[in-house]
């Protein structure tokens, strides 16, 4: 047995993280650092294998949580873009003898989301070619770079410190002022993350910058937002092991991914006889989709939200403003119970199966025949989505980055 610890800040460590926690082969106990709480949230809760620390270590505070846990091997599993961090992790093994890996991405220098340059002209002109806002973060040196890009006052945020020399040097080169972001760091994750949202940013241009820049907490912040980035400088080529080589050196196996159990699948509505039991907010966002379909779609509820009735008077559904009756429910092809009665609910679930009709169940997903997906519909585009009922907050999230997507000309 031994006490294993993994530096992850990437799709890697993550992977080897959650194989430790689920891994019943291996007699070894993990712990897993992470610079942020960003990265602890992406993996495994604490277990009595798993150890999950969410903050950065200096190289002093590695090497003396090796110590004070007995670590015999690390993985530094950290992006390939964080040399200082690497460099660290190595330093703190040498100085306590533990073994050390490092885990490298053979053919593969980076995710899809990040674009890697050489320097701020080639960043330029890569932005060249896409549309969209960009929260630049590269300092005020090489903001002229950025001035090749058509309309790069409208498009562009530069981060900057807040100085008359460098406000004035932007102000110089034509950048915008309602555009000029003058702070000073450190930034967090949190506020890297807040800037990113403000501006509705499609892009992140940042340097290699190490800890002391923010490079993880910038990443981190790009990931969560939906941001594509953009990296000035290129590592240097590491050697070192595999994911599967590193997986082996623990005794473990690659977590088995979740089989889904929802299909989702496009169906015709046409004048398919639909009926939504229910008139309140739930309801009346579900009619509302429903209702840009050619299906014939009656409302029944003892009372109903004010934009139902406009539908109504569209001609778009009829509304029956009364109690709920299981007489409702002949000819229908499809049923959405969305009252605001656990009870009611449950029981018009149970009647559509005893008389097969499709039926939503909008409080329990265990009683539905299908989810109700969040729809998006742009042209001839129709998306639908959903998180499985577990994280209403991620499908909310989905739906804003594809909205936003599709506004800054995605489908072209």
């Amino acid at each position: 047995m031994a006490n294993i610890l993994i530096f992850a800040g990437t799709t890697e460590g993550r992977k080897l993280a959650e194989a430790a926690a689920a891994g019943q082969s291996s007699t070894h106990r993990f712990w897993v650092s992470v610079a942020t709480e960003h990265g602890r949230r992406l993996l495994p809760k604490d277990s009595g294998r798993l150890t999950v620390l969410a903050r950065r270590l200096s190289r002093v505070e590695m090497t003396g949580l090796i110590q004070r846990e007995k670590i015999q091997w690390v993985i530094d599993a950290t992006h390939p873009y964080a040399v200082e961090a690497t460099e660290y992790i190595r330093a703190a093994a040498e100085d306590t003898g533990a073994s050390y890996w490092r885990l490298v991405r053979h053919g593969e220098e980076s995710p899809d989301s990040y674009t890697i340059v050489d320097n701020a002209k080639e960043a330029a002109d890569y932005l060249k070619t896409t549309s969209g806002k960009v929260l630049v973060t590269t300092g005020s040196k090489e903001l002229e770079a950025f001035t090749r890009i058509p309309d790069f006052e409208k498009r562009l945020y530069p981060r900057i410190l807040p100085t008359p020399e460098m406000v004035a040097k932007a102000f110089s080169l034509g950048f915008d002022a309602a555009h000029l972001i003058c702070m000073q760091g450190p930034f967090s994750y949190e506020s890297n993350l807040a800037m990113l949202r403000q501006i509705k940013a499609d892009y992140l241009v940042t340097k290699e910058s190490g800890a002391a820049g923010g490079f993880a907490e910038k990443l981190a912040a790009a990931e969560e937002a939906g941001a594509g980035v953009i990296i000035i400088g290129r590592p240097q080529r590491e050697e070192g092991i595999s994911l599967e080589e590193a997986m082996a050196l623990c005794s473990l196996e690659e977590a088995p991914k979740e089989r889904a159990a929802w299909f989702p699948m496009f169906c015709d509505l046409t004048g398919k006889q639909i009926l939504v039991v229910g008139g309140g907010r739930i309801a009346a966002r579900r009619i509302r989709i429903l209702s840009q379909y050619d299906c014939r779609l009656t409302v029944v509820a003892p009372q109903v939200l004010a934009p139902v009735k406009e539908l109504e008077r569209q001609g778009l559904l009829r509304i029956k403003e009364k109690p709920y009756e299981e007489a409702d429910l002949l000819g229908a092809d499809l049923v959405l119970a969305a009252t605001g009665d656990r009870q009611l609910n449950k029981s018009i679930g149970e009647t559509c199966k005893q008389r097969n009709i499709t039926v939503n169940v909008a409080d329990r997903k265990e009683e539905c025949d299908f989810y109700f997906p969040g729809v998006i519909r742009h042209g001839d585009l129709t998306i639908g989505f959903t998180a499985g009922g577990k994280d209403h907050a991620l499908a909310k999230k989905a739906r804003i980055l594809i909205e936003r997507g599709l506004e800054n000309g995605l489908d072209r």
